[in-house]
């Protein structure tokens, strides 16, 4: 509830130069400058996403420009790569065939068996790189190459004619070729 009105309220509010309240014009005053500012606000906001929707269509248009340029240079380039490619290959058709030269096969230094079962190598050294798999005994050989190694070990170069049994699932299939030392083989029979 409002303070109770004093007498000398009535000189307070209505003498010259008290503070005035503004009325009904002051208040339409108000209401016109806030609806000036609002239509000002939506305007601006009106026309910046009126020009941000064309510079969005525009930058969409120059892409899609972009990518098609890009396609038909891709487009050209692989169709002058298969042009070229089956130039080529008519080239190659059209040459005289030359004979393929036939595999040789090794040649058979010897036949033997292996005595002590071991590793069978891809190269004539002791290293753990270098094993194929293991060889049994009583398997059938064939010697293909014989070297020295910088230690003065003997080593064969064979290949598995015939395997004895199951000594081991590592065990090499017929016909795997690989060194092996001569300390585990039988010497050499022709």
């Amino acid at each position: 509830m409002p303070p109770r009105m004093h007498p000398n309220d009535w000189d307070r509010l209505f003498r010259p130069g008290a503070p005035r309240r503004g009325g009904p014009l002051r208040a339409l005053a108000n209401i016109l400058l806030v609806g000036a500012a609002i239509g000002l606000l939506g305007g601006g906001a009106f026309f910046a996403l009126s020009f941000g929707l064309d510079y969005a269509r525009e930058s969409a248009a120059a892409t899609a420009v972009a990518i098609e340029t890009s396609n038909a240079r891709i487009l050209t380039t692989r169709t002058a790569r298969a042009l070229a490619e089956t130039a080529t290959a008519a080239a190659v058709a059209a040459a005289p065939a030359t004979p393929a030269a036939e595999p040789t096969a090794p040649v058979v230094i010897g036949r033997g068996s292996v005595l002590s079962g071991g590793n069978l190598r891809s190269e004539p050294q002791i290293d753990p790189a270098t094993v194929i798999g293991q060889i049994c005994p009583g398997d059938q050989i064939d010697f293909l190459e014989q070297r020295s190694g910088a230690d003065g070990a003997l080593w064969y170069r064979i290949r598995i004619t015939a395997t004895s049994g199951d000594c081991t699932p590592q065990r090499v299939t017929i016909g795997s070729l690989g060194w092996a030392s001569s300390t585990l083989l039988s010497q050499p029979a022709p």
